[in-house]
């Protein structure tokens, strides 16, 4: 469908108030709130594809000042005559982590979206939509803090988007600057200023929620961020999210009274919550996308909610349709496409807009990140089951460069800040391994804590998960079915057993440093070196790969369980 730009929406805005004066036939509506635009596409899809403006009614000079005359500046939708009946089309979604894929592959973001506009243009009234964690972690988000993402999809024609927790790695000032630069929407029920209650980014141009006239149907789009982003990444002193069912039912209601015949939330949130929010919340037609990447064929129906989860990144798009008759959602359907075996049977080429603008992107980075910096004898580990549970070698290695920089007589590293999910082999390591491999612009911080806090920090570790700590300069064993707070069972510092009342120095990441992952007992620990003068940790693995020349780590034994 097409969505009015940010450009649009100013102009409208004034139109609607030199209306003001003279006209008193329209019932007011919030501009924030209510886009009425007609059913066209942004962006046609090509290898005969029809052009968007053959999607539903043709924008033109008389549409546009219709559309204007159903908007002013606030209140409530107008109500119509005759209750809404016709069909819309959601297609969906992103969570592509800042990456490009392969481009000499089937699969990426110039074929995707090629997909993505070819089932937009077949549908009448359709809505092209994304789930969040879009901006990070790829090495080009480390270089160029999501703007290549962005770049992107404004080409490709996205329509809204939503907050994933990704997409604050980079921190909320980059962030912003990314709602600014978007010709789509941010919309987010749930990411908010914990100064003014609105909605993160507002002055930026996002918003809690958007209505939007797809033929008869007006459809409400709102989204939600996974409710841990703020222990798992950097949204700063000033966000917060107040929980998944309070606002989201506060957004929904103020949408249904706002005159939605449909109700639609992108979601970034896991779909075991998502299928708790839709058994908690009454009122939403359709909740699509998911924060872990879950992939079904068919979806879910909870409390007469329709759940669409088609995987992350660009394997899969869905088409979910859902069909109003006289103001009542009555049906539903579902299909997923695989975008590697559209491309292989010639229905998809890359997107030429697209396309052009991953290119140019990534001939930016080829020259400076393909150098080779180093080589290893030994395969390196960094998949995701390894650093977030158990000891590995490249964890240490990253976490002795960090000890070593620093000057510490401890090192942690978070397994979460470890990325790529890569079992690399022996060979050469280039900077864009690296890179690849710690794409946050985390700096390292060193602090003074006590043998009690490092006791703390370790309980934490051992529940798993992103905050597993990879160490340097001790040694530690816990139990892991002992209860929490009672696991470790014994701790050596410098080969010496730890001494709870006596001071160490720690090298770690900023995120850890800060709280991330929960690590609270860090945030008032002295500094001896902040997040302003340490090191970019990206660039600290670097240099000692390329002073050391060739290198093998192994696991040493660092961490061991009972």
């Amino acid at each position: 469908m097409y969505a009015v730009s940010r450009s649009n929406k100013e102009d409208l805005e004034a139109a609607s108030a030199d209306r003001s004066e003279n006209d008193t036939t329209n019932t007011p509506v919030d501009r924030r709130k209510f886009l009425s635009a007609t059913a066209a596409l942004g962006v046609a899809g090509i290898a005969g594809c029809a052009s968007s403006s053959d999607n539903g009614t043709e924008q033109t000079d008389e549409a546009s000042t219709d559309a204007e005359e159903t908007t002013t500046s606030s209140g409530t939708a107008e109500s119509t005559s005759e209750p809404a009946t016709g069909e819309v089309t959601l297609v969906h979604d992103t969570h592509v982590h800042g990456s490009y894929g392969d481009l000499e592959e089937a699969a990426n973001i110039a074929t995707y979206f090629d997909l993505m506009n070819q089932i937009a243009d077949n549908n009448d009234h359709s809505i092209k939509v994304g789930s969040g964690d879009d901006l990070a972690t790829s090495i080009l988000s480390a270089q160029f803090d999501g703007k290549h993402i962005v770049d992107a999809f404004n080409e490709g024609g996205l329509e809204f988007d939503t907050f994933g927790n990704h997409d604050f790695d980079r921190g909320p000032d980059v962030l912003r600057d990314r709602i600014s630069d978007s010709e789509f929407q941010w919309v987010s029920a749930n990411a908010r200023n914990a100064q003014t209650g609105d909605v993160f980014g507002a002055e930026q141009g996002a918003s809690q929620y958007e209505l939007v006239s797809a033929g008869d149907v007006t459809v409400g789009l709102t989204g939600i961020i996974n409710v841990e982003a703020p222990t798992i990444t950097t949204m700063g002193e000033t966000t917060e999210v107040p929980g998944l069912e309070a606002p989201v039912e506060e957004v929904v209601t103020e949408m249904r009274d706002d005159g939605a015949d449909l109700v639609v939330v992108l979601s970034h949130v896991a779909s075991p919550a998502a299928v708790e929010l839709a058994e908690s919340v009454d009122g939403i037609d359709a909740i699509v996308g998911d924060h872990a990447a879950t992939f079904s064929e068919e979806p879910q129906v909870v409390n007469d909610t329709v759940l669409s989860f088609v995987d992350d990144e660009y394997d899969y798009l869905g088409e979910l349709t859902l069909t109003v008759e006289d103001g009542e959602r009555t049906d539903h359907s579902l299909t997923v496409y695989d975008t590697a075996a559209a491309v292989d049977e010639g229905r998809v080429e890359p997107h030429p807009g697209v396309f052009e603008v991953a290119e140019s992107y990534e001939s930016k980075l080829s020259d400076e990140l393909d150098v080779v910096i180093g080589e290893t004898t030994v395969p390196l580990d960094a998949r995701e089951d390894t650093v977030r549970s158990e000891e590995s070698n490249f964890g240490n290695y990253i976490a002795d460069a960090l000890r070593s920089h620093g000057n510490a007589d401890v090192a942690i590293q978070n397994g979460g800040g470890i990325r790529t999910d890569e079992l690399y082999p022996e060979g050469d390591i280039t900077r864009r391994m690296v890179y690849s491999v710690l794409p946050f612009g985390n700096n390292q911080v060193t602090i003074e804590v006590t043998g009690e806090t490092l006791v703390e920090a370790l309980e934490l570790s051992s529940t798993g998960g992103g905050g597993f700590l990879q160490v340097s300069g001790m040694r530690y064993t816990y139990d892991p079915d002992k209860s929490k707070g009672d696991r470790v069972t014994e701790v050596t510092v410098g080969g010496e057993p730890l001494d709870t009342e006596a001071t160490y120095t720690v090298a770690t990441n900023g995120f850890t440093a800060t709280g991330g992952d929960s690590y609270t007992m860090f945030q008032d620990a002295p500094r001896i070196i902040d997040a302003k003068e340490g090191e970019l940790l990206s660039v600290i693995v670097e240099d000692a790969i390329e002073e050391d020349g060739t290198i093998s780590p192994s696991v040493e034994g660092r961490i061991k369980t009972e």
